[in-house]
């Protein structure tokens, strides 16, 4: 798989938090991941839409179906749908060596709503607080950090 495929899903999905299975803590997707998840992207890609026009999405829903995701901050996780595959396979489309595929999903009409920019200053003692933190909570506390 291109680099360039893995760039453009590192930066669009970077901060995803990601329960792969019951097993597993949640966590932020790693290179294997998103290698992964273009190359299934990319094979849901390649086939062909079923009669009604929709896909399959066989690889790329395999690979996934364990997964509990949380895309953005704030917002609820759950597995990931058709329209999560649609968006994998509009943000990789434009960098796959041969073009987009002519029947490649476009990206869900969705309205990019951007957070309140509020400017908050740490207060020196917060972060003598995190030193003493319970170990459950240094994951919580480190994907807060990335997402603020």
């Amino acid at each position: 798989m291109a680099n360039d495929v893995v760039s453009v899903l590192k930066s669009a999905l970077g901060r995803w938090v990601c329960r792969k299975d019951v097993s597993s803590h949640p966590s932020l997707l790693t290179e294997p991941d998103l290698h992964a998840l273009a190359v299934a992207t990319q094979a849901g890609m390649s086939s062909p839409p079923s009669p009604e026009g929709e896909r399959e999405w066989g690889n790329l829903r395999e690979l996934t179906k364990d997964w509990i995701v949380q895309q953005k901050p704030g917002v609820a996780p759950g597995p990931l749908q058709t329209r999560d595959f649609e968006h994998l396979a509009a943000l990789i489309s434009p960098v796959l060596p041969d073009g987009p595929a002519p029947q490649a999903a476009p990206e869900p009409a969705v309205p990019q709503q951007k957070p309140p920019q509020v400017d908050i200053q740490p207060q020196p003692e917060v972060g003598e607080r995190w030193t003493r933190e319970a170990p459950e909570l240094v994951f919580a506390r480190e994907h807060l950090e990335r997402c603020l």
